[in-house]
């Protein structure tokens, strides 16, 4: 089955309702993230438009494993994807859906948003601050490497080996950091690179780094507001869990430039990474 993560601004794409609608093997991935970003605001008539397309397919419709409880995990091979899937909250999200259309709606969905939009707010604000004491570090280490290393690296094309070494270097440290602040606080062994590959923490701080090369890239150190940097930051994120599945569904293109180039680096390094997706466009 193709399984891509879907972002909350191809929601309400028509080409979510091509995709679901050409076979009953395409599926949507949500993410926490995904739900949260849809959520925070006005959430009551925010999920009835957003959800609207998807409710169409309900067996077409999967929900991840909260992130947070996947950060222990190492994915390694295909056939462990399927347990990164919360299938109780799938057919939670099937039944929101279906109250969504109800008419008259159900008595308690407007209090079962309204409490969704109190921890997406919340939520909201928790990466918020930890967007801003992150994001200092982030842009200086991506300042280290040369106009020419950063093109390599976006581009995927003559990476040199000291690119390559440098920027492993750096995924070492984000990593480490990473699982020290959110995942495994007390741990004082460091783990093998080949051990990482399949944990979140390497993913997302793969996706990040590569994200604030871009701002260095092209020049751009200063000026957006947090809140749009918070939404990159969740960009980030279902890039990451997207590697292990076939894809961001996402009419961000930055999002999908930053996905194949995390998904071609991970291949590179001898990672799993799930066989990429492309539509087929019928020929006239």
């Amino acid at each position: 089955m193709i399984m891509l993560l879907v972002d909350s601004n191809a929601l309400r794409k028509p080409g979510l309702e091509a995709y679901l609608r050409s076979s009953r093997d395409h599926g949507v991935v949500f993410s926490d993230l995904t739900l949260m970003e849809m959520r925070k605001s006005n959430a009551l008539s925010t999920s009835r438009g957003s959800l609207r397309i998807v409710g169409m397919f309900p067996l077409q419709i999967f929900v991840l494993r909260r992130t947070d409880d996947l950060l222990g995990e190492t994915i390694t091979r295909a056939d462990q994807v399927a347990g990164m899937l919360d299938y109780a909250a799938g057919l939670e999200l099937e039944a929101v859906c279906r109250a969504l259309r109800a008419i008259p709606p159900p008595p308690d969905l407007a209090q079962y948003m309204a409490d969704a939009e109190t921890d997406a707010q919340l939520f909201m604000k928790r990466l918020a601050d930890q967007v801003r004491a992150l994001e200092p570090g982030l842009l200086d280490a991506a300042k280290d490497f040369t106009t020419a290393e950063l093109n390599q690296i976006r581009d995927q094309e003559g990476v040199t080996d000291a690119t390559r070494r440098k920027l492993l270097d750096l995924l070492k440290a984000t990593t480490g950091e990473f699982i020290l602040t959110n995942q495994d606080p007390g741990r004082r062994t460091p783990m093998k690179v080949r051990d990482a590959l399949g944990t979140f923490a390497f993913r997302y701080s793969l996706c990040v780094v590569l994200y604030y090369m871009e701002w260095v890239r092209v020049g751009r150190t200063t000026g957006k507001k947090v809140e749009r940097r918070v939404n990159d930051v969740i960009d980030m994120q279902l890039v990451a869990m997207g590697s292990y599945f076939n894809g961001v569904l996402s009419g961000d293109g930055d999002l999908q430039t930053t996905s194949m180039t995390a998904r071609a680096i991970l291949r590179r390094f001898g990672a799993f990474v799930g066989a990429d997706w492309t539509p087929v466009v019928e020929k006239a």
